[in-house]
């Protein structure tokens, strides 16, 4: 080899510099773009665990609505279970008490049919009247007080003054 020859650089040892940089200047890119791939992944992972606990909240809270409007539902409902067995012991009373009133007028009817016909002089149609009246079970339902006049005798005073005459 001749000394120009030696003197002279080789062309690649003079671009392996050149190269040598180019190649830190691209993996320093890529790792730059890697890192904010990186912090921008991080910050929509952070994002989605907020809105994901935003949503757990809003539905805590429309759970617990749901489940306080459940409470007063209910509530509701043992108030109106309350009034409704109020309301049928009321109407059982009112049944029972109706009954009653129904089976004085009967016997009040009967019993002025048996004073007519005791008065009239028809003892046997009134002996038949007060049989069919014991029959029915009526006896108990003649008021023991009298009914206008305080000082007359009761329904069932006078009931019993005509069956004593009559038997």
């Amino acid at each position: 080899m001749t000394p120009k020859e030696k003197q002279q650089p080789t062309p690649q040892k003079k671009e392996r510099p050149h190269l040598l940089s180019y190649l830190v200047i691209l993996f320093s890119a890529a790792f730059l773009l890697l890192l904010m791939s990186y912090f921008m992944q991080q910050r929509r992972n952070d994002q989605q665990v907020i809105d994901g606990l935003q949503q757990s909240m809003s539905a805590m809270k429309t759970t617990q609505n749901a489940i306080e409007r459940n409470r007063v539902l209910m509530e509701e409902n043992e108030a109106l279970k309350e009034q409704l067995s109020a309301l049928e012991e009321q109407a059982e009373s009112a049944a029972a008490q109706q009954v009653k009133q129904e089976k004085t007028v009967l016997a009040l009817d009967y019993l002025w049919r048996i004073e007519r016909e005791y008065f009239q002089g028809r003892y046997t149609s009134a002996r038949s009247l007060i049989r069919a009246f014991e029959e029915a079970g009526l006896e108990d339902f003649l008021p023991e007080d009298p009914i206008s006049d305080p000082d007359y005798r009761s329904p069932a005073q006078q009931y019993e003054s005509i069956y004593n005459l009559l038997f």
